[in-house]
Parts: C-alpha cells; structure tokens; sequence
C-alpha cells in the first residue's frame, strides 16, 4: 500500500509540475502559440476539471507550473537589427505606465538590460492580456512575445542601449509574481542600509552594478586558470579540514564526534602548497578558499578567496615575472589597458617605502612623500611632509590631519622670519650636530608660505605604517574632496616591495635574539642569503626573500622564496620563534616532507577579492562577493553564525559558557 501511495503521489505531483500553460489563471495570453507548445507533450487536457481536485486553488495563484516558450533573446540584446523578428523575453517587470486601455508601456528587465514592451490596440482578444498588466507587481516574473519594431523618432531614448526599438506585445505569461511587498527596489538609484541590502542580498543582487561585478568576477577567474594552465601550472584541490597551527592569524575550528579532537580551516593552502613541491608537482594553482577569524573592516572577509601559486625550481623574480605576465591577461581582458606600458614592474625596498611614504605598500600615485629632516638622538630621526604655499588647506584641517594616535604632531608655517631657524628653535638640543638651514630647506624645496608636518620616530622601521605614512593618506584625501588633488580611476600603479625583515618585534616591542619575535611574512619564508650569519646573533636584522604587490596602496598579493631545509626550518620554528615543543610538532608533517628530498621552491597568494574590488572600481570587497558576510561576522541571509540544539552540542560534546 504505501508502494501504491508513492507512485500516486509521485503521477500528482509530476502532472502539477509539467500542466500546460492553459491553465485557468489570470495570465493573460493573446493567441494561441502557448498552447501549441503542449500539442505534443502526451499530458492530459490541462482544461480539464478535475486536473487541479482537490488542490487549495492558492497553490496555484500567481505562478505558472510546466513548459513555457523558449527565450529567443536576452532584453539587452535587442537592437535595431532585430526589428521584424519575432521575439520570446523572460525578465522582472518594471513600473508600467498605462496612457489608455489601448496604449500600455512596460520595461522589461534581465540580467543584460531593458527593454521597453508596448501593449497597443483595444481589440477585445487582448483584454485578458492588458488586465494582467495592469494587475501586475514590480519585480513579477514574466514571458512575453511580441515583434521587435522600430519607435516613433521622438520617442527614441539615447539613455538605453534599447532605445530605438521596443517590443509590439503579442503574449505576456506571469510565471511568478512578487507575493510580498519588497523591502526595496533593485531599480532604485538611491541604496537603502547596506545590512538591508544584505539581509535581502538576491534583491540586491538584481542591481546592475552587482550584476556587473559577479560577471567580471567569473571572467577573471576564466582568465586566470587560462594563462597558468598556458604556462604548465596544474590546479589542485587542498583539504578545507586542516589543523590547527601557530601560523599567527587566529583559526576557525570545527568539532568532530571524537571528543576532543577538532579540525581549523586553513587560513591558506601554505603548507599543503609546501607539500605538493616535495610531491614533484612542480607548478601549482589553485583559486581557493581561506578563513580567519580576524577584526573584518571594508576589505577584509572572515573567508576570502586566494589565487593560490607554488612553483618549484624558481627565483623570487621567476615566480614575479609570471605573475606579472598573469595580471596584464586579466587587466587587458576586463579592462582594454596594458599595465605599466608593457615593462617590468617596478620594485621598492622596503626602508625606502616606509621611510619615502609611511608604508609597507605605499600608493605612488600621488607625491607628498616624506622627508628625511634630520638624526636625532636616541636612535631616531626627524621627518617632514612639506605642504606648498599653492595648497591651502584651513588651519582646522591641518590641525585635524596632525592629530594621529592621541598625539598632536608638530604644524610649522614658514615665513620669512623662520624659514633660517625654525628646525633648531624646535628641535635644536635634540637633533645630532649643528642643523645647516640653507641645506635642509634647500632638501626640503621649503619656502615661505610653505606649511611642514613634522614627526620624530625611531630610526629602525618595522610594522606597516608610520605616522606620518597615516597624514600623507588622509592629506591625498581630504585634498582629493576638495579638488585639489586629482587621481584618475584608470590608473595603475603596480609596485613591488621587496627586502622585508624576516622577523618582526613582538607585541611587547621585543627587537633582540632573547625575546620572542614573530614572522613578519610566515614562519616558511627563507631569509636572504648574505644574512644567514646574522640569524643566530640579530636575527631581527635578517632581510626575508619576501614580496609583496602593492596596487594603487592596496596589498593584492604576498609571497616568498621557502625554507625548504628541514634544519633551518627546525632552528627557525624553536631558536627564533621560540615555539614550545607542543607548538613545533604540529610541523612534523613539513619537516618530514622537507626531509624527503624537497626542491627549493616559492610561491604567492593573489587576494583575488581585492583585486576585482580595484578591477571593478568600488571600495568594498563586499560588493565583488555573492553572499559576503556584514560588517560584525554575520551572514545576514540565512542567519549564520547560529546556535546548535542541546541535542548537537551533546553530540559534539561541547558546553557553551556565557559571556
């Protein structure tokens, strides 16, 4: 009997599914094509009284179940090559304007454009047809026919790509209308709360920028997987359960049934990268997803996604020359332009990028750099961002911009009476010797009417910003907001910044070999050659074979020449990071591949989310993401992160402690 049950249940169900689209509904149709579409289907009369017994009739209401006409064409597709032809659309409807019974405009939009649809006549075979419309919700889905035609001269609308044909109705079918008011218009040039926004993401999604943003997307990754698989990379797919290991970023971890026992998503495929060099694969990619449970701001994702690269037997300017030659193929598909004209990109040191612009990835598109003013005692010196008479800012601004980590820096206003002695009345009994004004305003091209920014900081460079690196970026903007400072959109300055140190002070300042110091890249990356000596006795002093590339002042991507001695890997983990033996252990599968026999070998991660953010020209990462989570961690759609039943907690034997 339930067998029985099973199949009736199963006959109903695919009947429902496959009726024909003459249904008794309010749809609207004109003519009789949609019901020649069932001609041959084999399915009974769908006019049929007992087709829908005992079936609640609200089941039904506002939506059409089974075939529907195939579409020809996509709405922004059609132009003036198309009139005379006749055409099937599917899209969501837009605001109809009704001039008459005879006279009705609906705009009829997809993922390519719109385009307007025109119900004209008052023949009493289209009634049905101008009653759907006028009943119809914004945002309804809909199918029509009709013939492309030519609009009248004065109604052609240079604004849409469509504008000089629209689409004479013949059959419009509702295949599923809004059942609920909407929380906003995708249409609607003025955006609600991005949590809205969020919370209702497919709404969101409908919007032409997002649209826009999610092809992009797709096309660079094509691109992307394209020219490795072109320059012999072979992409692998790498466990998402990984371990917990002390690689600095704190893990997400996932509990298993086994008391106890927890796997980390990975924070990166790094060491599973590592091994598949000692595997002998030999140039490996992968477009892969990471996870850290970090503070989130505009970009950054608690999971992000990586082009992920490894390449065995390669220098560091190997490996910079393929990503170079990657990153022209995506600008020169998605954007028509050749990045740096087609030469190498250029590379900066980085003492030079923080002591010339405040940061480990300074953006060169603007000037404002800061200048060395003078040594000063204790190990630290006296720097400058020098203001031109021509950029007048009100004093208001410049006292907001010196205001930087509950410190007032020092403002000078040259003029004639101090441009010979404003650096010793300030500083005098601090900076070392005798300051030669003349030489200093000379460096400096100081003359009266100039304003200075000055700073003192400590003369070893470390972290990524200085205080003065903070001023420079806030100045570029404030001055961009008032006009005077212009940066164009369409301009890409790539840079790389290379000879970082391999290890970095401690969140205690720690700077000598007998405090803790943490890896400035990642515990994996090789220290440059000529310092090696330097790793037992300065090991803060050790440069790291690290790069980074910088865009436009945005990181895009970070790698490294590898460690690939088990012994140097061993000393770096236990002698200069001073991991406990628990910590060091959960290594052992590195060393043991190291040990094997591995090839030198390097490689880079591509923040790829951050890079269509820049490709498609909006602040935040967010809006290069499908379903990103919000500004605190949530995924406001579906309601994550979310509780678990006493029943799951039990399971996994985890007891939750309140706050």
């Amino acid at each position: 009997m339930q067998a029985i049950r099973a199949r009736r249940a199963a006959n109903a169900l695919r009947t429902l599914v496959r009726v024909s689209l003459k249904q008794p509904a309010p749809i609207g149709v004109i003519g009789s094509h949609f019901s020649r579409r069932h001609s041959s289907t084999g399915l009974p009369p769908t006019d049929s009284p007992d087709l829908f017994k005992g079936l609640p009739s609200e089941l039904l209401e506002g939506v059409t179940f089974g075939d529907y006409p195939t579409r020809t064409h996509k709405c922004g597709q059609l132009n003036s090559t198309n009139i005379g032809e006749h055409v099937v659309l599917t899209g969501w409807a837009q605001n109809i304007r009704k001039f008459s019974d005879g006279l009705i405009f609906l705009p009829l939009r997809d993922h390519s454009g719109t385009v307007q649809v025109v119900l004209k006549g008052s023949d009493t075979d289209k009634s049905n047809a101008r009653q759907c419309l006028q009943d119809l919700t914004r945002e309804s889905v809909i199918c029509v026919e009709g013939r492309v035609v030519a609009r009248d001269a004065s109604a052609v609308n240079l604004k849409m790509t469509t504008g000089h044909i629209e689409i004479d109705l013949t059959s419009v079918r509702v295949l599923n209308k809004t059942h609920r008011a909407l929380p906003f218009l995708p249409t609607n040039q003025t955006l609600v709360g991005e949590e809205i926004r969020l919370k209702y993401r497919c709404l969101d999604l409908r919007r032409d920028t997002l649209q826009n943003n999610l092809r992009n997307r797709s096309l660079a990754a094509w691109v992307v997987r394209d020219y490795l698989m072109q320059n012999d990379f072979v992409e692998v797919e790498t466990p998402m359960l990984f371990k917990s290991t002390p690689e600095g970023a704190r893990e997400f971890v996932v509990p298993t049934r086994n008391s106890g026992s927890f796997y980390a998503l990975p924070q990166s495929p790094q060491q599973y990268k590592q091994l598949l060099m000692a595997s002998g694969v030999d140039r490996y990619f992968q477009i892969a997803k990471c996870f850290r449970d970090e503070d989130l701001r505009a970009d950054r994702q608690p999971e992000f996604t990586q082009i992920d690269l490894e390449v065995s037997f390669g220098s560091a300017r190997d490996i910079q020359t393929l990503v170079e030659g990657l990153v022209r193929s995506v600008w020169k598909r998605l954007k028509g332009v050749e990045v740096c004209d087609g030469e190498p990109f250029p590379r900066m040191n980085y003492q030079l990028a923080m002591s010339k612009y405040g940061s480990d990835k300074p953006d060169t598109r603007f000037g404002l750099e800061i200048q060395h003013v003078a040594d000063m005692a204790n190990d630290t010196i006296l720097e400058a961002i020098v203001l031109k008479k021509a950029i007048k800012l009100p004093s208001s601004d410049l006292k907001k911009l010196a205001q930087q980590d509950n410190k007032a820096l020092p403002i000078v206003k040259i003029g004639e009476n101090n441009i010979s002695t404003w650096a010793q009345a300030m500083f005098g009994d601090q900076i070392k010797g005798t300051v030669d004004a003349t030489k200093v305003n000379a460096k400096l091209d100081v003359q009266p009417g100039d304003c200075l920014v000055l700073n003192t900081r400590p003369a070893f460079l470390s972290g990524g910003q200085t205080l003065l690196g903070k001023v420079r970026l806030e100045l570029a903007s404030t001055l961009q907001s008032k006009g005077l400072l212009q940066i164009p959109s369409s301009q890409y300055n790539f840079l790389w910044v290379e000879g970082f140190p391999l290890f970095s002070p401690g969140e205690d300042g720690a700077t000598t070999a007998s405090d803790r110091l943490s890896a400035t890249h990642h515990p994996f990356t090789a220290p440059v050659a000529e310092d090696l000596h330097l790793l037992q006795s300065s090991p803060e002093k050790v440069r790291g074979q690290h790069y980074d590339l910088v865009l436009n002042g945005v990181e895009i991507g970070g790698g490294s020449i590898r460690i690939h001695s088990p012994k140097l890997q061993t000393f770096v983990f236990e002698q200069i990071l001073k991991m406990t033996p628990l910590e060091s252990s959960r290594f052992n599968h590195l060393i043991d591949a190291l040990s094997f026999g591995c090839p030198p070998h390097g490689g880079i991660a591509l923040g790829f989310d951050r890079m269509m953010a820049i490709l498609c020209e909006t602040a935040s990462i967010r809006d290069v993401i499908a379903f990103p989570k919000s500004a605190t961690g949530r995924d406001l759609v579906v309601g994550s992160p979310s509780g678990l039943t006493e029943q799951q907690l039990g399971e996994y034997r985890i007891q939750v402690v309140a706050d």
